[in-house]
């Protein structure tokens, strides 16, 4: 977050000086990583490097804006690209960094149409962008600047980027993106170049380390929401009905976790990060039996990416591969339960 100065009349033209407003950030801060002394290995969420849970402070440095600066703001040409597919919040992100330049005093301020691939294509020219411009884009979906995957090699992106003297370039994506991002930045310091990449994660699941939060999580949670109250409504209404919810989350669980939690109509909370089992005393199908017997229906929430134990068909290698694993995914959990629990009990599946 970018802290402004408050005009007041206790200053000299009714700002603050930077040595009295205090409101950089100084590079010596740190923050806390982890903040729980675990004492024991079988405490709830303990993670330990020994049997003793041996103490290690871990610090990351603290982010906010810098009194000094690489760059001098009337120099830098500033570029905005999003790529891959879509996700709630690229325009409120776009919107902001060009804010926050402008803040910081930059003039030449560009986004780069159709992600990587603007960067080749003649016909694909950069688009100006200001406050003006992006005023109020954060009230439409999509984005601004168009999205797509894949591009021109790294070699020809750097080239572009010298030829439109781009030397600040904002990625906005996910794990494809970012390699792409790694490996401009690695040509352009082979090049010895003076350009700053800077990268933006696009990811709704949550799963960035050192994030508080990624944007579009919360949206994903508040839409998820009507598929589980839909979920509940059908297996609620059905004699013995179970319901499932099936939710993003390949290697997390924090939107079906959080999900569940706000809704308060999840039994069962099924998330990669949490080992579970099927069958036995205490598996998930007896679990289910148990809720069928004292209060006749059981909603489920599972994400995508729960059960990595468990066998899966084999990956097909179609474009549409993602969208096959994710119903055979879920069909494991349906023939199993429909082989240990009495008929009627698939009232509704919601897939989001």
């Amino acid at each position: 977050m970018f802290c402004c100065r408050t005009p007041t009349e206790d200053f000299a033209d009714g700002y603050p000086s930077d040595e009295t407003w205090h409101g950089y950030i100084n590079n010596n801060d740190r923050v806390l990583l982890k903040v729980i002394n675990y004492s024991s290995p079988t405490s709830a969420g303990a993670e330990c490097i020994d049997p003793d849970c041996t103490w290690v402070e871990q610090w990351v440095h603290r982010a906010g804006p810098r009194e000094k600066i690489y760059f001098k703001p009337e120099e830098v040409k500033a570029a905005i690209v999003t790529c891959g597919g879509l996700c709630p919040g690229l325009n409120d992100v776009i919107r902001h960094i060009v804010i926050t330049l402008e803040i910081y005093g930059v003039k030449k301020i560009v986004g780069i149409p159709y992600g990587y691939r603007g960067f080749s294509d003649e016909d694909l020219s950069e688009m100006p962008l200001s406050r003006k411009v992006v005023q109020n884009v954060h009230l439409s979906g999509g984005s601004l600047l168009g999205v797509s995957r894949g591009g021109p090699s790294i070699s020809d992106i750097v080239d572009s980027m010298e030829e439109r003297g781009i030397n600040m370039l904002f990625v906005l994506g996910g794990n494809g993106t970012h390699a792409g991002a790694n490996a401009i930045h690695n040509e352009c310091h082979k090049r010895r170049l003076k350009v700053a990449v800077v990268g933006v994660p696009k990811t709704i699941d949550n799963d960035i380390l050192l994030m508080d939060k990624t944007f579009g999580f919360d949206t994903a949670v508040e839409e998820a929401q009507r598929a589980i109250n839909s979920a509940y409504i059908e297996a609620h209404s059905a004699y013995h009905g179970i319901g499932i919810v099936k939710l993003m989350g390949r290697s997390s669980g924090f939107i079906a976790m959080h999900a569940s939690l706000a809704s308060g109509q999840i039994d069962i909370c099924l998330i990669p990060e949490v080992p579970f089992n099927l069958h036995g005393p205490h598996g998930v199908l007896r679990h289910l039996e148990y809720l069928l017997e004292t209060k006749g229906s059981a909603v489920v929430c599972v994400a995508e990416g729960a059960g990595q134990t468990f066998p899966h068909p084999p990956r097909h290698s179609t474009t549409s591969s993602n969208l096959l694993h994710h119903f055979n995914s879920l069909s494991w959990c349906r023939s199993a339960a429909a082989t240990a629990l009495p008929a009627p009990v698939w009232a509704f599946i919601a897939s989001l």
